[in-house]
């Protein structure tokens, strides 16, 4: 996780300089990192893990669209998903895992919708999982957490 941190504040000081492609580049880098030790980080600290995989899809979404690539932007909440719904699968998942895959999914869900609006939906093709709300969860949950 101490590489993940350390290449996410690199992009957020190159998002911050509006090098949106170095942005891009270091959040992809901090992403790969993450999935590359899911395995092993998921199983000693779910939280964490799934949070900053979380955030990486969503910084990367942003820093697209400061380059103005509505449709890259986009294809990262349909990746983060996508991701998300193969570990909820997962059929070893306790209880507390699970609910911490759909309150994230919840959360990436609501901020696409946001996108969505900002952007038109005429621009942007959401996929299937977005339409398919959890109305047990409310996006309140975690904004915090993620911001």
């Amino acid at each position: 996780m101490q590489n993940w941190e350390k290449l996410t504040r690199q992009a957020n000081q190159a998002y911050s300089n509006h090098a949106f492609l170095e942005a891009v580049d270091f959040h992809q880098q901090a992403l790969d990192q993450i999935l590359k030790r899911f395995e092993e980080d998921f199983c000693l600290d779910p939280e964490s893990v799934v949070a900053a995989t979380a955030v990486s899809y969503l910084n990367i979404a942003e820093s697209y669209t400061g380059l103005g690539n509505v449709m890259a932007a986009n294809r990262q909440f349909e990746k983060a998903i996508d991701f998300l719904q193969a570990v909820i699968a997962r059929p070893d998942l306790a209880l507390e895992q699970r609910d911490l895959i759909f309150q994230t999914m919840n959360h990436i869900r609501f901020e696409w919708e946001l996108f969505t609006q900002s952007f038109g939906k005429e621009r942007v093709v959401k996929h299937s999982a977005l339409l398919h709300p959890f109305p047990q969860l409310t996006p309140s949950t975690l904004t915090a957490a993620f911001h």
